[in-house]
């Protein structure tokens, strides 16, 4: 009987740690969405987000300055690009530029090649 006391008393200390958790865990999940969403200032969009219905696309709709840009001109662009998404000034675009670039480099000539193979 006593054993039966004890588990009923962990189980009732258990759903109220569940309880407590459960608030804290639907707020990192709202926390992450806006996160994930490009959001500047999460403080800032949770102060907003019930105006919006608690809908993360609402939000970043009706109050589009609060989120980071997003396609191809966005900061931090396309891989391989700068920030205007365009190639970098200084990137070569193939490998035989690059081959070549080296080669003055180091202070070899076209030449220099064909008088090995020859």
């Amino acid at each position: 009987m006593a054993e039966a006391a004890k588990n009923a008393e962990t189980a009732e200390q258990l759903r109220g740690e569940i309880a407590e958790l459960k608030p804290q865990g639907e707020s990192d999940r709202i926390d992450f969405k806006l996160q994930l969403a490009g959001v500047r200032n999460v403080k800032a969009a949770r102060a907003l987000l019930g105006d919006h219905g608690n809908d993360v696309d609402k939000l970043k709709e009706a109050e589009p300055w609060l989120f980071e840009a997003t396609g191809k001109h966005a900061k931090g662009g396309s891989a391989g690009s700068g920030t205007t998404g365009l190639p970098n000034a200084g990137a070569a675009s193939d490998e035989g530029k690059t081959l070549k670039h080296w080669r003055e480099i180091a202070g070899l000539t076209d030449d220099d090649e064909t008088k090995k193979e020859g």
